[in-house]
Order: C-alpha cells, then sequence, then structure tokens
C-alpha cells in the first residue's frame, strides 16, 4: 500500500487550534473560582478560642455564684485610698506673711533678695532704716522679708490707707485685696503697729549725709563740721580736665547701682587692699572717717565745680590739702563703716547738678 504524505500545516491551520485551547481554559478556571466559594460559604465560623472560664471550671452539681449588687449608701471617703504617686508634683501656695532672716557675713542685698526671689528694692522697703541708708546692713542684722515685691508700713497713729497708698506710690484696693493683710473688704480697719503690705510700693527716701567740702572753704551743713575727717583751711592745687577715669581696677559692679532716691552712688568692684585711684585731678578735702556710715572716707576737690569720693577704705594714703593727679594711688579698698563686704563706694557731685550718675561720665 502506498503510503500518504502529511499534509503541510500552515499558519492559517493554527488559529482553530489556539481558539479551542483558551476556551478550555477559560472554563476550568471558572469552574475553580466556583468550587471555591462554595467551600468559603459552607465551611463553619471559626471561634477564637478562649482560656478557661470560672464558669466552665465548675465541677458537675456546682452552681455558679451570683454577684451582689452595689449598695445605694454613698461610700464613706474616708474608706477609699489612692495609692501615691512619688513623682506627683504639689504646688506650692503663694506666701502671705513676712519673714525673718539674719544677715551673715558676705550678704549683700542683691544676693538677700535673690534667695527669696524679690527685688533688690523690697528688701529696702520692707526695712525702713535700710531704705535711708542702705550701709546699715551688716551681719547679725534681722531683717523683714515680704511674701511679694513691694514695701511694707508698720501703722502708726494717724494713718489711714488712703495715706499710706499716697506715700507709698500704691493703690488702696490693692492693698486691702492682698491676703496677708487681713483686711476686711466690706471694713477695712487697721490699727496701731499692724503690719501693711503695700503691693508694688516704694517710698521716698532721705539723701545720705555726704560731707560737703570745698577747697576754699571749710565743712559746711548742719552737722557735718564735728566730721573727724573733715579738712579745714583753703588749699590750692591742680584743677580737673572734666574727664573722669575708672578709680579701680574692675570697671564692674559688685553691690548698688546708681540711684538717685536710694543710693546715688556706684559699688564698685574691689577687693580688700586693692589699690584706688583718684578719677581726676584736684585737691583732697575730706581724708579720714566719715560719721554717716561711709567708714575711711576721701573726698577730691577737682577746682571746677566737681568733687569725687572714695568711701569704705581700708587704708588713705593722703591727707587734707594733698595735691592729686588723675590715675594716682590714693588708698586701698575696705569694707570699713556700714558695708557688708569689701568693695569701692564711689560718687560724683556737681555744684550745679548735685549729685550725678557716674556711668555717664566714667571712661
Amino acid at each position: 500500500m502506498t503510503e500518504m504524505p502529511t499534509p503541510k500545516t500552515t499558519p492559517s491551520n493554527w488559529w482553530p487550534t489556539l481558539a479551542g485551547y483558551g476556551v478550555a481554559i477559560l472554563v476550568a478556571v471558572g469552574a475553580i473560582l466556583l468550587a471555591l466559594s462554595y467551600t468559603a460559604s459552607a465551611a463553619p465560623a471559626i471561634t477564637p478560642e478562649v482560656g478557661p472560664t470560672a464558669a466552665s471550671s465548675l465541677n458537675a452539681g456546682e452552681v455558679f455564684p451570683t454577684i451582689a449588687p452595689l449598695s445605694a449608701e454613698p461610700v464613706d471617703p474616708s474608706t477609699v485610698f489612692r495609692l501615691a504617686e512619688p513623682d506627683t508634683v504639689v504646688q506650692e501656695r503663694g506666701r502671705v506673711t513676712i519673714e525673718k532672716y539674719t544677715v551673715v557675713r558676705g550678704d549683700t542685698v542683691f544676693g538677700i533678695a535673690a534667695k527669696f526671689n524679690l527685688k533688690p528694692d523690697t528688701i529696702l522697703w520692707g526695712n525702713a532704716e535700710l531704705a535711708e541708708n542702705i550701709n546699715l546692713l551688716k551681719p547679725g542684722k534681722e531683717l523683714n522679708i515680704l511674701p511679694i515685691d513691694g514695701a511694707l508700713r508698720v501703722v502708726q497713729a494717724g494713718d489711714t490707707l488712703e495715706n499710706i497708698a499716697r506715700v507709698f506710690h500704691g493703690n488702696v484696693d490693692e492693698i486691702i485685696a492682698f491676703a496677708g493683710n487681713d483686711l476686711d473688704p466690706s471694713d477695712p480697719q487697721i490699727k496701731i503697729g499692724q503690719n501693711i503690705i503695700i503691693p508694688g510700693g516704694w517710698r521716698d527716701t532721705v539723701t545720705w549725709s555726704l560731707p560737703v567740702v570745698g577747697r576754699n572753704n571749710t565743712v559746711s551743713g548742719a552737722g557735718r563740721s564735728s566730721e573727724p575727717g573733715a579738712c579745714n583751711g583753703n588749699y590750692s592745687g591742680p584743677t580737673g580736665t572734666f574727664t573722669f577715669v575708672w578709680p579701680a581696677n574692675n570697671h564692674y559692679l559688685s553691690g548698688w547701682d546708681y540711684n538717685p532716691n536710694t543710693h546715688p552712688g556706684l559699688d564698685i568692684a574691689a577687693g580688700l587692699g586693692a589699690p584706688i585711684y583718684a578719677s581726676d585731678n584736684g585737691v583732697v578735702v575730706f581724708s579720714g572717717w566719715s560719721n554717716y556710715g561711709y567708714g575711711q572716707l576721701i573726698i577730691i576737690d577737682h577746682g571746677n565745680g566737681w568733687q569725687t569720693a572714695y568711701a569704705h577704705l581700708s587704708q588713705i594714703n593722703l591727707g587734707c590739702g594733698a595735691a592729686i593727679y588723675q590715675g594716682q594711688l590714693i588708698g586701698l579698698a575696705g569694707s570699713t563703716g556700714n558695708s557688708s563686704g569689701p568693695h569701692l563706694h564711689f560718687e560724683m557731685r556737681n555744684d550745679t547738678y548735685g549729685r550725678v550718675n557716674p556711668w555717664d561720665f566714667l571712661r
């Protein structure tokens, strides 16, 4: 028998075959998806396992106990406790009473004020004698420490709240409202000897009694001629240059700044025995002890309407009438007089303007 030859397949003969394969595949995939959907819907829900409960742990015949309902009676607060939280911050109430503080060696008004978070002026206004002469601050002195910034008035005969407010630049309503004054808002009566705190208050003070001395005349002023360091007689000598240099090596303060009402000078930093220099040319018109808190004091008259004063010295190198030139050594720093530590108290005075702020002139 003769073998029949195999017909040659052309590309056009493949298309029916490929189409048949595609249909078969689609039918198979659809059947699989249908089977998976049926299985998921028929499967039982899965319940998460939990640990054994009190009810499941009961033995046969036992009854699960019932929970008693809460009492309708109010709970006694004394029977309720809360564990202490070690990190709990307890808010401090503001102080409203006056504390006492005893000055120790090395204390300054600035340092004391900082200890109690007060302004330095409040230390003055809380202690009347310091307000008139802050050099009275010395070890052993007991001070009133006010609870807030302001001033203190110990009620005297004839005082009224209106008068106190006016003298201390305060406000009557604020005085009454301050809890530390313990005043009845409906009938604010005050009595002699009572402490009254004036919130934000301050008061005018007495000017320091620096000796008034000139090179061409004797000590002047009531009560000033008896000063031990006063110089008598007419003196001649160098005239100032109208320029003023720093009288100490340090050009910064260690205490009080200039205040025309309470401290008409600068407390310049200077250790015990530090050199003190003449700020300008002139003649010494006061050399020695001052009874008004300055201790060992030198005053130089510059012959042009200006004078400079150098207080609390431990040593004085020049006597009355001595000619002095700018920058010349005149003494050593100390803590004599009413002073709580070594420094130089420096003042400037002009015949026309009185005491002036040294910051405006030192260079």
